[in-house]
């Protein structure tokens, strides 16, 4: 083989590349073109992104507002609800006199927090009832922008919406996120019925709710039961409450009517002194209206004899108040007078359990004989008349009405 000389010249240029060619200004236009038409395509879509995952996130951030307002139904304490977040302690949305949504974090102008253990119920503020920082954070959507929370009129309300105005920013259009809170969410009609310790219903109680009405504890006006012991109230604002029997000063002894005597003219009947308090019985007024009888002769006390000195006594029509001279008879205070029930009220229809009334002093009384001028009157038979009872100032005690067998 031989050798390549120094002399000679090399083919090996021969087999070296070309130089490459660069982009022509055409070609570079074309691109710019391309990535252009990409970025209008891309920017679109990915501020579409953005504003569904803002709005998802502001969706949840408005179920937690409305839980911190309302508390979190699944959250259970032995089998009963136990968070009522805001609602739950002040009785009350907060309205906008009393700062909005700025209560849910700090107290302002609402009491503070205080049980009363007689009536078994509290009421006041014992937030925060969500994290944050005031005037941030959960006041604001993932927008930027201020929710918008409309409370209904009023000093105490019970409905509200909660709204963000959306990624247009703008009030009432269409990419508006409305949370509302309804009357279902936050009151209920709760219901029970009262009764002696043999399981009989009790007509006549008045029963007392305890409850929040802006963070102060309140007593209801009294629902009295009805013949067949039950009472109810409404728009009770969800949380831990109380109920109690609080009965007058006499009510008549259930199946305690009985009827006897000569011609069927004496009437037996029991009543109960429920209450902490012994109750003096001065005077009576008896009213016989529809029974046919026009007047009685006597009543006794607990199996003693006549305390009246009077015959003839008028029923028919009613005498005026106070009525008969009883010399005053003493009903003792009951040693197991009633208390407060805790209850929870967590349903639009809430079924209390039973007030159960315990003790009770007893009075028997018989009075007769029922008659018209002419003959005694036969009571039997569902004959319907009042007693009323009033005390040694001429105050009514309670009225009793007994119905014969």
């Amino acid at each position: 083989m031989g050798c390549l000389k120094a002399s000679e010249p090399s083919n090996l240029l021969a087999f070296q590349p070309s130089s490459r060619r660069g982009f022509t200004l055409v070609e570079v236009i074309v691109i710019l073109v391309v990535l252009s038409i990409l970025a209008a395509m891309a920017v679109p879509v990915a501020l579409r992104i953005f504003e569904r995952t803002a709005e998802d996130t502001t969706r949840e951030e408005m179920d937690n507002v409305k839980k911190a307002l309302l508390g979190n139904p699944q959250k259970l304490q032995t089998s009963f609800r136990n968070d009522f977040g805001l609602l739950g302690d002040i009785g009350c949305l907060p309205s906008v006199a009393f700062g909005g949504l700025d209560r849910l974090l700090t107290q302002g102008s609402y009491p503070g927090w205080n049980f009363n253990s007689t009536q078994q119920a509290g009421a006041g503020w014992k937030g925060p009832y969500i994290t944050g920082t005031p005037g941030e954070d959960f006041k604001k959507d993932q927008l930027g922008n201020d929710y918008v929370y409309t409370p209904v009129a009023g000093a105490c309300p019970l409905t509200a919406t909660l709204a963000s105005n959306g990624p247009d920013g703008l009030p009432s259009t269409a990419d508006d996120i409305t949370v509302t809170i309804v009357a279902n969410e936050t009151t209920a009609t709760i219901r029970g019925t009262v009764k002696n310790t043999s399981g009989t219903a009790l007509a006549g109680v008045p029963v007392e709710l305890y409850y929040p009405d802006n963070g102060t504890l309140t007593t209801s006006t009294p629902a009295t039961t009805d013949a067949n012991g039950n009472y109810s109230f409404s728009s009770v604002p969800f949380g831990a409450r109380a109920v109690k029997a609080n009965p007058p000063g006499l009510l008549l002894v259930p199946n305690s009517v009985s009827v006897g005597g000569a011609g069927n003219a004496f009437v037996t009947f029991n009543v109960a002194n429920y209450s902490g308090s012994s109750i003096t019985i001065d005077n009576l007024v008896v009213n016989c209206a529809g029974t046919g009888a026009t007047r009685y002769d006597d009543i006794t006390v607990d199996g003693g004899g006549d305390i009246t000195s009077a015959n003839n006594i008028v029923c028919d029509p009613a005498p005026a108040p106070p009525g008969t001279d009883v010399t005053d008879q003493v009903v003792t205070a009951n040693s197991t007078p009633p208390s407060a029930m805790r209850v929870v009220v967590d349903s639009v229809d809430t079924q209390l359990p039973d007030l159960v009334l315990r003790g009770g002093t007893i009075k028997t009384f018989v009075i007769g004989r029922f008659e018209t001028a002419a003959a005694a009157v036969d009571m039997r038979g569902g004959k319907t008349f009042t007693v009323a009872f009033y005390n040694t100032a001429a105050v009514l005690i309670s009225t009793v009405t007994v119905v014969t067998p």
